[in-house]
């Protein structure tokens, strides 16, 4: 079984998220390119990142990335290892993280997981389908 942050791991969401289609036509669609990046907790090197593209109700692509600006995400999600594993954590212990680490709220405070962009515009769309991307990473809780 792939692991986080590996495309297949988000592609293994991706088939989750078709099997839950009711819960993610009730939020509504999602259209966003966008991507992950795992930094390193003891130094700023960036460990991975993936991109990811959602079309509707489905991821259509993930995939590992060397050129971020070559894929031209909507946004990047930026935060340490130890952000995304307490929040993967959380998740595996009670299906959702607690409000505090979810990625919103994470996201407004700024310190421990941050967005890149480089059009406000584009930037909206992690707000505007925050509620998807959340409930996307909750379904990490299924994965085994």
């Amino acid at each position: 079984m792939a692991s986080f942050p590996e495309p297949e791991w988000f592609l293994a969401l991706g088939r989750l998220m078709e099997a839950e289609g009711e819960l993610f036509r009730r939020i509504g669609y999602a259209e966003t390119r966008f991507a992950i990046r795992v930094i390193a907790d003891d130094s700023a090197k960036t460990e991975h990142t993936t991109g990811l593209e959602i079309s509707g109700y489905q991821i259509v692509r993930a995939l590992a990335l060397d050129d971020v600006a070559a894929f031209d995400p909507d946004f990047v999600v930026c935060a340490r290892r130890s952000t995304w594993q307490r929040m993967l954590d959380e998740i595996q212990r009670g299906g959702r993280p607690d409000l505090r680490h979810t990625l919103s709220s994470l996201a407004l405070i700024g310190e421990e997981l941050w967005l890149e962009s480089s059009d406000q515009l584009r930037e909206d769309k992690f707000y505007r389908f925050n509620q998807t991307l959340q409930e996307l990473f909750n379904l990490a809780v299924k994965l085994r």
